[in-house]
């Protein structure tokens, strides 16, 4: 089982590198990622998409570490800490700033990206 676990903490810990990979491009080019945004809004028709990318950009790496980070230390737990209740503390943080995120996310999103 713990294998299993230690397969998902590197997914994890990838996925934060990726948010933080698409985030840099994002804003490298000025064109936003799509991993960025959801599917119910068209980037061409959008109102202000610079001021999405500066405003969604420090907090799309801030994301991506806190995810790097949570993947991390539970793969860290499993092989060699052991401390109990550790990857239920882990989860729950990592729930918590995502719906964060995720909020912040909407807004932006209808702040900057609905139709002009």
């Amino acid at each position: 089982m713990g294998d299993a676990f230690s397969f998902m903490d590197i997914i994890i810990v990838l996925s934060g590198a990726y948010l933080i990979y698409a985030s840099i491009q994002m804003k490298r080019t000025g064109e936003i990622s799509s991993a960025i945004v959801g599917k119910g809004y068209d980037l061409k028709k959008a109102k202000d998409p610079a001021g999405y990318i500066e405003y969604i950009y420090p907090k799309s790496i801030i994301l991506g570490i806190i995810v790097m980070l949570s993947g991390g230390a539970d793969y860290l737990n499993d092989k060699y800490w052991n401390l109990p209740y550790f990857a239920l503390i882990v989860c729950g943080v990592f729930l918590v700033v995502l719906i964060i995120y995720g909020k912040i996310t909407v807004d932006a999103q209808k702040k900057y990206l609905s139709p002009k």
